[in-house]
């Protein structure tokens, strides 16, 4: 509950201070905007890798640049694109390897296959107990 007071605390000072969070052009700023910013601003990455925006306003799409400087990948750059939907983070970003790479999870059109990059639902099981049970 004081979480929830504070919030909107903040939120009235911004909005006080002219400061209401906004997006390109002027617009306010989507939800999927707000996380993908913060999840960013989050990353501690190495420095063999690097964020780039190709347009500054839009965070929704940008390239992660990869250069190993160890393994059999060494002295490689390799691209990837993502773009981030409006259902962020419940929705995962489509990714894709600009570089021709020959990879395990990676298919010749440039597709990322991970399970994660599939996801769409979740049925947790409610308790222990439920992986007891035999149908």
């Amino acid at each position: 509950m004081i979480k929830l007071f504070s919030l909107k605390q903040q939120k009235k000072d911004e909005e006080s201070a002219g400061g209401n969070r906004t997006g390109a052009g002027g617009k306010k700023a989507s939800a999927a905007q707000l996380r993908i910013q913060k999840d960013i601003n989050e990353l501690n990455l190495p420095k063999t890798c690097e964020i780039v925006f190709p347009d500054q306003d839009d965070l929704l799409n940008f390239k992660l640049i990869i250069s190993p400087d160890e393994g059999f990948y060494k002295g490689g750059k390799f691209v990837f694109s993502f773009k981030v939907g409006q259902g962020y983070p419940h929705d995962p970003p489509k990714v894709k390897c600009e570089t021709m790479v020959y990879h395990p999870n990676i298919d010749l059109e440039g597709n990322v296959c991970l399970n994660i990059l599939r996801y769409t639902t979740c049925t947790a099981p409610k308790g222990l107990s439920d992986h007891d049970k035999q149908d």
